[in-house]
């Protein structure tokens, strides 16, 4: 499994999926537009139903058939080319995918005119809004049939939160940190020794040995190796280990991660150690 790295290669599609649905022609211009909409939906955005399930379930593995079609959006609201910005974005927590966002008036004056195609049906089409709610922006996808009926709505949630120079980006990656080992812990290790830990939200660890980073597998697509929870220490260094984790009320318990003989499935070895929140 590999980081999930957002693509950058743009897909053409200024003529596809509903440039033309209904939108006001005399209505506020891209620059207009631009402007009003640009604050409201800057930034990194990660699948709502997602975030709300792996806090229920603390477990990826668990939480992985959510993450279903677009599941995370990196959305830069500058203008690009006449009235089109980048969304940049991952499909199925797989792989990359970019489409263009329309200055152009959505069903309401909360969304907007996408380049994103519904590949089980080209009369069908995506546009971009947002909603706030308690004081808080929150980026939908709105799925429509080709008369105007709204299909689905995916509601996405910004990620937010301290960022160093050495730490993960923002990404689904970064919001799992956050919600299942960001903190501080007392741990202790198969030999009884106990000391303090501190994870952060991007990917950053201190009183675990010697280990300064951690990345939690969040993708689960393909045969080999996917059917339990893992997590790595100093992933692509030679200090690297891999956990297999178990996380239950305040405690997290991490098991040396193993292979069966032909390297297919992952196997939970023996305890190393114990971790409770504080």
């Amino acid at each position: 499994m590999k980081k999930i790295l957002i693509a950058l290669s743009l897909i053409v599609a200024f003529a596809a999926c509903g440039s033309d649905n209904g939108n006001k022609t005399n209505g506020p211009s891209p620059i207009e537009l631009q402007t009003s909409f640009a604050p409201n939906i800057k930034g990194v955005w990660v699948l709502t139903d997602y975030v709300d399930d792996l806090g229920k379930t603390k477990s990826p593995k668990a939480s992985s058939d959510k993450l279903q079609g677009i599941v995370s959006m990196d959305i830069d609201p500058e203008i690009v080319s006449g009235d089109s910005a980048i969304v940049s974005a991952s499909l199925n927590n797989h792989e990359g995918y970019t489409f263009y966002l329309m200055y152009r008036q959505g069903q309401d004056d909360r969304s907007l005119v996408t380049a994103h195609t519904d590949p089980d049906n080209s009369d069908n089409f995506y546009e971009l809004g947002y909603t706030t709610e308690n004081g808080e922006n929150m980026v939908t996808l709105n799925h429509y049939d080709k008369d105007k009926k709204l299909l689905d709505k995916r509601t996405f949630t910004k990620v937010t939160g301290p960022q160093s120079d050495n730490g993960e980006p923002y990404s689904l990656t970064y919001m799992a940190n956050k919600i299942l080992f960001s903190g501080s812990y007392s741990v202790t290790d198969e030999h009884g020794k106990t000391t303090e830990a501190t994870f952060s939200d991007d990917g950053l660890v201190s009183g675990i040995g010697d280990h300064t980073t951690y990345y939690v597998f969040t993708d689960f697509i393909g045969d080999e190796e996917t059917n339990l929870d893992e997590m790595l220490f100093d992933e692509h260094t030679k200090n690297q280990k891999g956990y297999i984790f178990e996380i239950s009320g305040d405690t997290t318990r991490l098991y040396r991660a193993m292979e069966n003989d032909d390297r297919t499935q992952l196997i939970r070895g023996e305890l190393k150690y114990t971790m409770v929140k504080k």
